[in-house]
């Protein structure tokens, strides 16, 4: 794998409950702007091959950095789905858009959701890749039992403190969803998250802020509410394996399609060869779902 960083061009404060909102602007002013909304413990720069695909075609893409990420990371909570929602609409003001077409990626899926529920008259379009739809919950577990096993390593990653830029690369290096090969987009992505002075840099997520988004990703009732009452077609993008590269995804398909008879607007693909993560971090993943989401070059 050889793909380069693809780095946005212009970084935008955009005023929140708190503070300011960091939102990167990928391609030049004037294009067919579209809102992109990261992973959980991720930042904006999860989309730069995504933005590398469709930046040529002429789109404006605007990415944040969630509240308690990247360069928003010193937002106060409180967290959750609807405040990430009203983050975003504030983005959409902000930039001076009636509506704008939005994609969030894992978590960034699941705000989605919310904000179209929140606001549909400022969403023209949206599409969630590898995450949306409540998580099934094992039959006799809680949520406090299973986030363990679908965020642990994730967590166990905030509590960590590195020495320096290669340092936090080689732990990335080694991670089974990077199996395919390392890549300058990849550093581009590691470097980004690491925040502080050596020795002692930590990764930029609030581990407060990544436990309180967590929660509903099982369940939430603003999700299931406008989920069941979808006016419009929603696009999911799905990888077919999961968050550490095992063959079972984050949504096992006999289990996601049980669910979709309830949401029968909800039109899913499935991108094969991709992993949770580099769904969006290859450039095989990244263009298969610009092409997916807006049609082949």
């Amino acid at each position: 794998m050889d793909t380069k960083a693809f780095l946005p061009e212009v970084k935008l404060e955009v005023p929140v409950a708190g503070g300011v909102l960091a939102v990167f602007q990928y391609g030049p002013s004037g294009g067919k702007p579209v809102l992109l909304i990261h992973g959980v413990t991720s930042s904006n720069r999860a989309w730069q091959l995504f933005a590398a695909a469709l930046v040529p075609r002429g789109y404006t893409l605007y990415a944040v950095d969630m509240r308690g990420r990247g360069d928003s990371n010193d937002l106060p909570g409180p967290f959750g789905f609807g405040v990430h929602a009203r983050d975003c609409i504030a983005v959409i003001d902000f930039l001076g858009f009636e509506k704008m077409d939005v994609i969030g990626h894992s978590m960034g899926a699941f705000v989605a959701v919310a904000l179209l529920g929140t606001a549909p008259d400022r969403v023209s379009r949206t599409v969630l890749i590898d995450g949306g739809i409540a998580l099934p919950l094992p039959e006799g577990f809680t949520v406090a039992q299973v986030l363990p096993f679908v965020l642990g390593p994730a967590l166990a990653r905030l509590k960590m403190t590195f020495e320096s830029f290669l340092a936090y690369r080689d732990f990335w290096k080694v991670h089974p969803a990077f199996a395919k090969g390392w890549s300058g987009a990849l550093e581009e992505y590691v470097d980004y998250d690491l925040h502080g002075t050596p020795p002692n840099m930590t990764a930029s997520s609030n581990e407060a802020a990544v436990e309180e988004d967590s929660i509903d990703l099982f369940g939430n009732e603003l999700l299931e509410s406008t989920l069941l009452n979808l006016k419009e077609e929603v696009l999911m993008v799905r990888a077919v394996r999961g968050l550490q590269n095992e063959e079972t995804p984050l949504y096992p398909e006999a289990a996601l399609f049980e669910t979709l008879k309830k949401y029968p607007k909800i039109k899913v693909v499935t991108i094969p060869d991709t992993n949770h993560y580099d769904i969006l971090l290859s450039d095989a993943g990244a263009q298969a779902c610009a092409n997916l989401i807006y049609g082949s070059n």
